[in-house]
């Protein structure tokens, strides 16, 4: 089964909690995704990657930029997006928010960039049991097989790269 498909929502597990994801090129599920989550259109979403190497794609990374910077803790990176990622309205046009997938069997889903917004309703607290988003969620969601409960972590510390010193935000 291939997950992450054009037109799902899928709730996945990461480093931090479980997460939603939707294709980046999917505009008219991205809008769903909002809705669902009640997000209002001012609010972004950061996106998930499978590896250093789709990253370098789709956000400009620096030579001197960590290979171990998401593998040390729960981290995110704000850099520069390139032409390769799509414009959207749910993440700004000069600064992305990115993480890399540290779970194996969700990065080798991943084929293209995915939201990596937290599996919840807006102002909610995380959540580390499927259980919990198939109540909340329903049918609207798909749950990544084989992970019904994650072990409860802090959110990721955000940095950002796109000025001249790195910065971290939280």
């Amino acid at each position: 089964m291939r997950i992450f498909s054009t037109g799902e929502i899928w709730a996945y597990p990461t480093d931090t909690s479980f997460g939603l994801g939707v294709r980046a090129d999917d505009e008219e599920t991205l809008e769903k995704l909002a809705a669902l989550k009640g997000r209002s259109n001012k609010q972004y979403f950061s996106l998930m990657v499978r590896d250093l190497d789709m990253l370098k794609k789709f956000a400009e990374v620096l030579a001197d930029f960590p290979t171990d910077f998401f593998m040390e803790r729960p981290r995110t990176a704000i850099l520069k997006p390139t032409l390769s990622l799509p414009k959207s309205k749910f993440w700004p046009e000069g600064s992305v928010a990115f993480r890399v997938a540290t779970i194996p069997e969700v990065s080798e889903q991943i084929d293209f960039p995915i939201t990596a917004t937290s599996a919840n309703l807006t102002g909610q607290e995380s959540i580390f049991d499927s259980k919990e988003i198939t109540d909340i969620f329903g049918e609207h969601v798909k749950v990544f097989p084989g992970f019904e409960m994650i072990e409860e972590k802090p959110a990721s510390e955000i940095w950002d790269f796109t000025k001249s010193e790195p910065k971290r935000v939280r």
